[in-house]
């Protein structure tokens, strides 16, 4: 299980290294700080402003289609039911990102919630507490 301390150590590790020009779009270098089938968090870093970052996390929906038959059998019932209770946890999770700091974004035609947090200095293991998805809490 991924913990807050892993998330900070992988983080100095990026931040460490350059600003490398053949992994950045348009002066933005984007590396995967760690990811699972619902949430994606990124470090993202600027060739004009090194020592400024961003984490972003996006959430988006993982397919799922539970087709409504009758009679319903009880595995299809209960893998509704908590896929509807992930995306409610995964949803309450941006809003808990909002109260530490991070600003909100909608793609809704991508299906894609998102958070941002510019960050200056050296954030500390809360910030990464904050930014640890559902299923790690």
């Amino acid at each position: 299980m991924l913990i807050a301390s892993e998330l900070l150590h992988l983080y100095n590790e990026i931040i460490s290294g350059p600003v490398v020009s053949d992994t950045c779009i348009s002066g933005e270098c984007v590396s995967m700080l760690y990811e699972t089938s619902w949430v994606k968090v990124m470090v993202v870093r600027y060739q004009v402003a090194p020592d400024i970052c961003s984490i972003e996390v996006e959430i988006s929906f993982p397919d799922c289609v539970i087709e409504v038959v009758f009679p319903s059998s009880i595995s299809s019932q209960e893998h509704a039911h908590e896929y509807i209770e992930s995306t409610v946890d995964h949803l309450k999770y941006l809003l808990k990102l909002k109260d530490a700091g991070f600003s909100l974004g909608i793609l809704s035609l991508e299906g894609i919630w998102s958070a941002v947090l510019q960050i200056k200095g050296n954030p500390d293991v809360k910030l990464f507490e904050d930014i640890l998805p559902p299923e790690f809490e």
